[in-house]
């Protein structure tokens, strides 16, 4: 039998010619071997575990490093890995400290920092939110644990369900559901937002604004439902109906809706991207 394999995995070559073959094999099957336990290391997630998606829908990829993997329910999330969602595509997580997250469609979000001290009570986590769509809701851990960053604003919370949006200008926008926000431009220009069911902007300029609802004009080329899709929708990670599209929506301050009744909550339905 060993005979057999031998001549099965070797074949004997014959003069000059064969032996310059066997040469060429021997040398590729050195570089195999000496070259997979290093590829294999690389491909080994070097950070920390922090939580796990609980629900995937669509395209979601994680990049940690040079590394990407396509994310699907129920994988495990390193610390400074990259999450970015595809077209009509979502993603929720809940973080080992119960810090939940929701992305929508085209979103990016790195779970940037993920620090537990020797003491339970001191933890950071820090979140860099890129682009897109979330809803964010606070875990077990001390408002001032937390550091949040967009594009144009930090955001301090306490006892925090906020939905997030970031327009392609880099402009925050944030709907406030439970709790209170405190949202400061990159100028330290700040506001204490505590009007649930109200939004309130910081642009790339540092200017914050007061509490405001959603314009046809606010964010051109944008509706209502592409910039918050997770109103009115129960979700894994929050299982609670929050609010309606038309409650955010000044109407009036629309003369193409103004007055339209409970037709632009239809109409806002269709729209929404899921």
């Amino acid at each position: 039998m060993a005979k057999m394999l031998h001549a099965e995995t070797v074949p004997s070559p014959r003069g000059v010619a064969g032996a310059s073959w066997l040469c060429a094999w021997a040398f590729q099957m050195l570089m195999i071997l000496t070259t997979t336990p290093a590829m294999t290391a690389e491909n080994t997630p070097s950070e920390p575990e922090v939580g796990t998606t609980v629900l995937i829908k669509r395209h979601v990829t994680g990049t940690l490093g040079s590394v990407e993997r396509t994310l699907e329910t129920g994988f495990r999330v390193y610390r400074n890995e990259l999450l970015q969602t595809g077209d009509k595509a979502q993603a929720e997580l809940k973080l080992d400290d119960n810090t939940k997250l929701a992305l929508g469609p085209n979103a990016e979000l790195r779970l940037d920092e993920f620090v537990v001290a020797t003491s339970s009570d001191v933890k950071t986590i820090a979140l860099k939110f890129i682009k897109g769509t979330f809803r964010f809701i606070t875990g077990s851990n001390a408002s001032e644990s937390y550091k949040l960053e967009t594009p144009s604003a930090t955001i301090g919370v306490r006892g925090t369900v906020f939905d997030l949006y970031i327009a392609p200008s880099g402009d925050t926008f944030v709907l406030l559901h439970q709790g209170e926000v405190e949202l400061c431009s990159h100028t330290r220009t700040c506001h204490q937002h505590k009007d649930e069911g109200w939004i309130v902007r910081a642009t790339m300029q540092g200017t914050v604004s007061a509490s405001l609802k959603w314009t046809a004009g606010l964010v051109p080329g944008v509706d209502v439902t592409h910039a918050f899709p997770f109103v009115g929708h129960k979700l894994v990670i929050d299982p609670v109906r929050r609010l309606t599209h038309s409650a955010i929506f000044d109407r009036a301050l629309d003369p193409i809706t103004k007055g339209a009744g409970q037709g632009i909550q239809r109409t806002l339905k269709k729209l929404a991207p899921f």
